[in-house]
């Protein structure tokens, strides 16, 4: 069988693993990472439903800016190690979860109503 060295995703030690895909050393670097975007997420929700929901008060605010701290702010508590998962994993995540299928788009109109989903090409 194969082995393969890796570098875990959360302390950045080699390890060796039977599985290329493996991300983390040991659990507690598994839970620690996933904790970490746990409440990272539940800091960004509030901003980000503001900046979808209620644009002027966004925008009066400072939305936008305090989410680009707390990004900044956190890229250098993670001393510029990656700490997020990548585009193509976070989007099969969604969609694994029973999201609105990548690549479809749900808006309302001006008057309210939902509009039919487009497809992006």
């Amino acid at each position: 069988m194969k082995v393969f060295t890796r570098h875990c995703a959360e302390c950045g030690e080699a390890f060796q693993s039977k599985r290329a895909d493996k991300e983390f050393c040991c659990t507690p670097c598994r839970q620690a990472f996933n904790n970490r975007r746990m409440q990272r997420g539940a800091e960004l929700y509030d901003l980000f439903r503001i900046m979808r929901r209620e644009r002027d008060v966004a925008k009066t605010e400072g939305v936008w800016a305090e989410m680009c701290r707390l990004e900044r702010q956190w890229n250098d508590e993670d001393e510029g190690q990656k700490t997020w998962q990548s585009a193509k994993k976070a989007l099969a995540n969604l969609k694994g979860k029973g999201s609105i299928p990548i690549g479809v788009v749900v808006a309302r109109g001006i008057t309210g109503k939902a509009r039919t989903a487009v497809k992006l090409s």
